[in-house]
Order: structure tokens, then C-alpha cells, then sequence
């Protein structure tokens, strides 16, 4: 497992776990819900992209 933090918010991945490629998103202890990198779209429909958890994403090279 890869865990880390950008911008306030956590992100995990796990080595052997399904595809897609994806990584899950935590703020704090609260799980907000799993990003598809290969996709460029959130795997789960409770996941909402706001401006800050783009910004993360982008900052640790999960998005472009």
C-alpha cells in the first residue's frame, strides 16, 4: 500500500487490488470515495470534484 497526503486530503493505493488503476481518497478518517487514473473520472457516484481535491490530484500526479 502507498499512502500520501496532498492538500489536506489522503490518498492510498493498493498493490493488488482490481482494475482500473485507481486510487482511494480520505480527508481525515472520512472516506469521500475512489478516483480512476486511467479514466480520468471518479469511480464511485458520492465522490464530488471540487476544486480542492482537483488541485491535490493534480499535485500528486494522478491527474494532468
Amino acid at each position: 500500500m502507498s499512502r500520501i497526503r496532498c492538500g489536506g486530503f489522503i490518498f492510498e493505493i493498493y498493490a493488488n487490488d482490481h482494475p482500473p488503476l485507481h486510487v482511494h481518497i480520505f480527508q481525515g478518517k472520512r472516506f469521500l470515495g475512489r478516483f480512476d487514473i486511467e479514466n480520468q473520472q471518479p469511480l464511485d457516484k458520492r465522490l464530488k470534484i471540487t476544486q480542492g481535491l482537483r488541485n491535490a490530484l493534480r499535485k500528486c500526479g494522478y491527474i494532468e
